[in-house]
């Protein structure tokens, strides 16, 4: 079944005013560092250690996904080492073991 919706006889009013309503004003932009900072405090707001470790799993997934969509500066290398010294500070696990466990390298 197809419903037709029909147009709208009212005129939209040439202001500033007509656009109330139709975006998302809570709605954030973001910066990539935002994004790893939210990342960290995920894994830091986990208290059990087993779960902390599967959420620092989570979040080098996140920075993963960040790399492969190409969100600007979180391809550095001095991102990355900051991000897993960081997750190893919070974890208690060594960066290389936290890299091997993700199935990548520095």
């Amino acid at each position: 079944m197809k419903a037709v919706i029909s147009k709208s006889q009212r005129l939209i009013p040439n202001t500033p005013a007509k656009l109330q309503g139709s975006f998302n004003t809570g709605a954030q932009s973001w910066s990539g560092v935002d994004a790893i900072a939210e990342l960290l405090c995920r894994v830091e707001l986990t208290l059990d250690p087993v779960e902390r470790a599967m959420q620092a799993q989570r979040a080098i997934g996140g920075l993963m996904a960040l790399v492969a969509v190409g969100v600007p500066g979180i391809g550095s290398v001095f991102t990355h080492r900051d991000f897993f010294s960081r997750l190893s500070t919070l974890t208690g696990i060594t960066p290389d073991e936290l890299v091997t466990a993700a199935g990548s390298a520095i």
